[in-house]
């Protein structure tokens, strides 16, 4: 019995090195995961904000149906906007102003740095036919997609793949006023 020779000598081991193999790989890939949901995380937070702002600006129109047309506009937000506060800034000039504020990210500060909206954000509102005001928000995405059909904010960006948008389109209405004619005498 004492003459047999153990041939299997180190096998444990190597099943160890295998098996811390599978676990790095494992943990690797995690991380891999949770990288890409962060980018797409804050690409959704990013979207939901531009969101909140075009929806925001659409009602600001609609509130102001007489001076919609003052609303049309291009790189809205892109340069610091002057003082909200001046009075002598009409309803839609106001509107506009604290509209660009809110894009710059003005709703939120960490120090002095403004960090409550999208990455290099700036607005646009278009009349592409009568009555009818598109409302667009472009900001920079952190990943490259497909270059966007909006035209807002179109080469402003380091690339068309990183250019992100969203749009409102706000219509209104034409109200007339019909006066009624009376009804023809009968003899």
């Amino acid at each position: 019995m004492k003459n047999q020779v153990c041939t299997q000598r180190g096998v444990a081991l190597i099943e160890a090195l295998i098996a811390m193999l599978i676990i790095a790989f494992g943990t690797l890939g995690f991380i891999g995961l949770q990288a890409r949901t962060k980018v797409a995380n804050l690409e959704a937070y990013q979207r939901s904000q531009a969101l909140i702002l075009v929806n925001d600006m659409a009602e600001r129109i609609s509130l102001n149906r007489a001076s919609a047309a003052s609303y049309v506009s291009d790189d809205i937000g892109a340069t610091p906007p002057s003082n909200c506060n001046d009075t002598s800034l009409s309803p839609a000039q106001k509107d506009l102003c604290e509209w660009a504020n809110a894009i710059r990210g003005a709703g939120e500060k960490q120090g002095s740095t403004l960090v409550g909206a999208m990455l290099n954000a700036r607005g646009c509102i278009t009349n592409p036919s009568a009555n009818f005001y598109q409302i667009s928000i472009a900001w920079q995405g952190i990943q490259a997609t497909r270059a966007p059909v909006d035209l807002c904010g179109k080469n402003n960006f380091s690339s068309e793949d990183m250019r992100r948008t969203v749009s409102v389109v706000v219509q209104i209405g034409s109200l007339l006023v019909i006066t009624p004619t009376p009804p023809a005498s009968t003899p």
